[in-house]
């Protein structure tokens, strides 16, 4: 099975974050096993997207986002709806991907 990797950084108000959870969900519909992590000012955008990111998590997206650009927005796992990791969830999830795609 082929594995892609979308790593999102940019604010939510730049549009990548709606683009990357779309492409996300395109892919996953195709069969294709998908991982996410966010980081930076992705991580504050979270919140706001949460239909879209509990969809994901229904068609197995892993999803992962910065613990420590979580923390310094003031946000929880609760928050966020998902895993709070480290750079090493990031390197790890690259690491076993076919393909990444990064909107920073």
């Amino acid at each position: 099975m082929k594995r892609l990797a979308l790593v999102v950084s940019t604010a939510a108000e730049r549009g990548d974050l709606s683009r990357a959870l779309a492409l996300a969900r395109v892919a996953c519909q195709a069969g294709i096993d998908v991982g996410m992590f966010f980081m930076h000012d992705a991580v504050s955008g979270l919140p706001g997207k949460k239909a879209d990111l509990d969809e994901l998590i229904q068609l197995g997206c892993e999803l992962c986002a910065c613990a420590s650009s979580a923390y310094a927005a003031g946000l929880g796992e609760k928050d966020v709806g998902m895993f709070l990791g480290s750079q090493d969830d990031h390197a790890a999830l690259v690491h076993r991907a076919d393909r990444v795609v990064s909107f920073t």
